[in-house]
């Protein structure tokens, strides 16, 4: 199996080092490992500068970006590098802090072999999130409506012991997407900055073939996304990108009830702060605004007026 993976970082140094390890000893190696660096201020570039002298059987391939544009901008310059600087077939996208079981790419590599048939005709192929003591099941989806609104919904633990199972939605952590798939559906959409730009590219990578999760293949990655009543930054673009993504592919009438879901949300965090933000993403999603906020972005401080 013919692999580029590509992962993106922002100061997570030890992180990566970590996680760039556990790829060099993988039981099938990959024929290149492309790390997108959205401009550290840790250290990470000149660790990444080693990285690359000490390139032995894999291909060490860096591409620092001039600012940073979010795990959007990020994933969209991995890949488009990825299919410029290899003819990899496929593209293994991944988090900096996601950290592979050591025969995670031998075990995609089998689940192809074994299930030749079926594999031929997956534009995406994905391992599962284990967070210690449960999957992070979130990170697999399924299109499923519900009266209010929701329409990606987790796939049950329960099918996690089956070899495989369909699903409409992945998250970027240990996501094998094919080469031929990419070229046609087109890259991630970067403007998102951050959140849903995975699963909206989904979408797309899943009208040029099927999308299984393969259990056996295993990412270890601790879950971060509790809900939170602080206000932060990123509620906004979780709130307008998931509603720009609801629009777009399920309509009006389903973008203002997941709307709806949003303000609950704001709502129960009982925090005024929290509430004014999400309701900014609405109103962007609205009007289609996407790129970065002039006020909600990294290093924006709720306490600060």
């Amino acid at each position: 199996m013919d692999i580029c993976v590509v992962i993106v970082t922002f100061n997570r140094k030890q992180d990566l080092e970590k996680t760039l390890s556990l790829y060099e000893m993988q039981t099938l190696t990959p024929r290149a490992v492309l790390v997108v660096d959205n401009h550290s201020t840790d250290g990470t570039a000149e660790m990444l500068l080693n990285w690359k002298a000490e390139e032995k059987n894999i291909r060490h391939i860096v591409h620092t970006m001039s600012e940073n544009v979010g795990g959007s901008g990020g994933f969209y310059a991995g890949m488009e590098q990825a299919l410029a600087q290899t003819d990899c077939e496929w593209i293994f996208v991944s988090d900096d802090d996601a950290l592979p079981a050591t025969d995670a790419l031998w075990q995609l590599d089998e689940f192809c072999k074994r299930e030749s048939e079926l594999a031929q005709k997956c534009s995406a192929i994905c391992g599962v999130v284990d967070a210690g003591d449960h999957y992070a099941i979130g990170h697999r989806c399924r299109i499923k409506r519900s009266i209010s609104g929701r329409l990606d919904f987790p796939v049950s633990a329960d099918e996690y012991s089956k070899d495989w199972f369909d699903i409409d939605f992945f998250s970027y952590i240990g996501s094998a997407i094919r080469r031929s798939a990419l070229e046609v559906a087109g890259l991630t959409r970067k403007e998102f900055f951050i959140y849903c730009d995975d699963y909206e590219h989904a979408l797309r990578i899943g009208k040029q073939g099927k999308i299984v999760c393969v259990p056996s293949v295993v990412m270890s990655h601790q879950e971060n996304n509790d809900y939170s009543r602080d206000a932060s930054w990123r509620d906004y673009y979780a709130t307008r990108n998931l509603l720009i993504m609801y629009r777009e592919y399920f309509g009006a009438w389903a973008a203002f009830k997941r709307s709806v879901m949003r303000r609950l949300t704001g709502l129960r965090s009982m925090n005024p702060t929290k509430m004014k933000v999400i309701r900014a993403g609405i109103k962007d999603a609205k009007r289609g605004v996407t790129g970065l906020h002039p006020i909600y972005r990294p290093g924006w401080d709720p306490k600060k007026k």
